[in-house]
């Protein structure tokens, strides 16, 4: 059997009692998942919205607690405002029920047999986790970072939940034939490798100079950068008259790697061209496989050098 501990999962807990999340933090640590947690199913709705939400693979719910932060008591309906949000927001996340009262205990096993499963508080901590675990490893996203977990640990770290969501997203469909999913895909690659280029101004100016960042006024919001010109800049502007490097090499021009640069910059936007032109030489599912994993060898690299 297959050990697949190392990939790390997110989930979300909804749970007022502060002391008993706390130690529920340590029981998900050893099961290898990273806990963030609500004390209100508002707050939780926040976290589903926001920018953590395309990471949570699983959710616990306290039986009883407050369905908004301003509450003085915890809801009684709140469970059941709870199974309304979830079954609509995210029909495919594993969701568990969980309370260390025993009659609360007996009757949810009841009232949600076939729906999620109950937890009793102080007891099945360990056995809810691995069964939450299991569940969230059949998820197709998980499975994808599970791929690639070199790839996404630098996408988490640096580049942010919406590059994280659009590297999925076309790694999910890149065998898809069709041609509005190619053009969505090819965007979607081209979009990242420009989004890796930003953050590495932010980490090395020296490698990607702020006069190849444009931005509407001062520094927000973004409005495009200069990938040509960017990679030119790090083969070192050579000089065609005088044969000369004018600057500092930070990508060799025959390295696999400037290739890989060139590929995603050229074959994304000269695929989408061909797209939109009718051409007779229109990318297949196979160009934007080719992309992708060029993109997969440019993330790696951008993780080494920022």
């Amino acid at each position: 059997m297959n050990d697949d501990r190392g990939i790390p999962l997110t989930m979300l807990v909804i749970d007022d009692d502060g002391r008993y999340v706390d130690a529920l933090f340590r029981d998900a640590r050893r099961a290898g998942i990273r806990l963030v947690h609500a004390s209100s199913l508002e707050e939780g709705r926040e976290v589903m919205e926001g920018a953590d939400g395309a990471g949570i693979c699983g959710v616990i719910l306290d039986v009883e607690c407050y369905k908004r932060r301003d509450e003085a008591t915890p809801d009684s309906s709140f469970i059941i405002a709870a199974t309304k949000y979830f079954t609509e927001r995210a029909p495919h996340l594993p969701v568990v029920a969980l309370t260390g009262v025993q009659a609360l205990f007996e009757r949810y096993v009841k009232d949600f047999a076939g729906i999620w499963e109950v937890y009793k508080k102080g007891r099945d901590e360990d056995v809810m986790f691995a069964r939450l675990r299991e569940r969230a490893m059949e998820l197709e996203w998980v499975k994808i970072v599970g791929r690639y977990p070199d790839v996404f640990g630098v996408v988490d770290s640096y580049l942010g939940g919406d590059t994280r969501q659009a590297l999925i997203d076309s790694l999910r469909t890149m065998d898809d034939n069709a041609p509005a999913r190619i053009r969505g895909n090819l965007a979607n690659l081209r979009s990242i490798q420009e989004k890796l280029y930003i953050v590495l101004h932010r980490h090395r100016p020296d490698m990607v100079p702020r006069r190849f960042v444009y931005y509407e006024q001062g520094d927000q919001p973004l409005k495009n950068v200069n990938v040509a010109a960017i990679l030119e800049h790090l083969k070192g502007n050579f000089d065609m008259r005088s044969q000369k490097l004018q600057g500092e090499v930070f990508l060799h021009y025959r390295s696999p790697l400037y290739r890989f640069s060139e590929l995603v910059y050229r074959v994304s936007s000269d695929g989408i061209h061909a797209l939109d032109e009718d051409s007779a030489d229109k990318p297949t599912r196979y160009t934007v496989q080719a992309v992708a994993h060029a993109l997969l060898e440019l993330i790696l690299w951008f993780g080494r050098v920022a």
